[in-house]
């Protein structure tokens, strides 16, 4: 019997969106085109009050600040592999580059999933089973928040916060605690386990070793500790001064802004919302330099992100190639 081609070529309408799911989309991008109105208009009105003419940009601490960049997307890296060795295999530490610095060009894209479909495609190239690869970016990613909003809390007993905010301190104690008590294997476990119910994937059987779960852990504060000395020595590199004492501040700012950026759907990449947090954080110590400092911080990260991922596109190629 033959069938009919048009039984074969015929495909059904695609469905129309949902309203409820275009008028969500409607939203992000309103707010996100306020949260950058707002944000350009704070950096132009500190802009207005800056004597240009007694403004240097210091290349050492410059470069300081990128290295510092670098470092951050490496510890991260150290974390992804030993997470992978631990459910899987752990690639070579050379196709770690690809596999680390090439995914998270996805986060400038709107809605933070791009960012996991590159990172599972490019696990699949290296035979990690996709549950597997799923589990382990929600695991590197809950590390990284929880991490994040423990080394900012601290932000809030900060002088200019608790004079804006004198009760705002009240909110760092259960913070830490909670951060502190989901960090703990047995709960951190159950709680990835739940997003990927949510997401339709099998729960992780087993938590890693105390061993290999300690290492993503540390490096979970270690690239907050890294954030926090590019902002202090992009500060340097344009005041002049040398800001060591207050490292401790800068690392807060580092860790809340990014965490906050991250948490917030509509802020491709974190893109205005880290810079708003920045710009109200870093004027009380910088003054009206706030509006070249935030702006070379954001550039800066674009930069190390690009450039990262270019190598690692460079080095999967050159796996590709085959020997003569």
């Amino acid at each position: 019997m033959t069938q009919d081609i048009t039984d074969i070529t015929h495909f059904p309408p695609t469905a129309p969106k949902p309203r409820r799911k275009r008028l969500f989309g409607i939203a992000k991008a309103v707010l996100l085109v306020l949260v950058f109105a707002l944000v350009g208009y704070a950096v132009y009105r500190q802009w207005k009050l800056i004597d240009f003419s007694t403004v240097t940009i210091r290349p050492i601490p410059l470069l300081l600040s990128f290295v510092a960049l670098v470092a951050v997307s490496t510890v991260q890296m150290i974390s992804y592999r030993t997470l992978l060795g631990a459910y899987a295999h752990a690639p070579r530490w050379l196709d770690m580059l690809a596999v680390a610095w090439v995914p998270p060009l996805g986060k400038y894209v709107p809605g933070k999933v791009a960012a996991l479909l590159a990172a599972m495609s490019m696990l699949r190239r290296f035979a990690i089973p996709m549950g597997v690869a799923v589990a382990v970016v929600l695991v590197l990613d809950g590390l990284a928040v929880i991490a994040g909003l423990i080394t900012g809390a601290p932000l809030l007993f900060w002088e200019p916060v608790r004079r804006a905010a004198p009760w705002a301190w009240v909110v760092c104690i259960p913070v830490v605690v909670g951060g502190i008590v989901a960090l703990y294997p047995a709960i951190f476990g159950r709680l990835i386990n739940v997003a990927l119910r949510k997401l339709k994937k099998e729960p992780l059987p087993r938590m890693p070793p105390v061993s290999e779960y300690l290492i993503p852990v540390a490096c979970a504060f270690a690239q907050w500790v890294f954030a926090g000395l590019s902002l202090m020595w992009i500060v340097q590199a344009v005041t002049g001064d040398p800001h060591y004492a207050q490292l401790p501040l800068f690392i807060s700012f580092a860790a809340l802004s990014q965490t906050i950026g991250y948490l917030a759907l509509f802020a491709p990449g974190g893109i205005g919302v880290r810079e708003a947090i920045l710009l109200a954080g870093l004027q009380p110590v910088v003054g009206p330099l706030v509006a070249i400092i935030v702006p070379i911080r954001a550039i800066a990260q674009i930069a190390v992100d690009l450039t990262l991922a270019l190598l690692g596109l460079l080095l999967l190629r050159r796996r590709r190639r085959p020997s003569i």
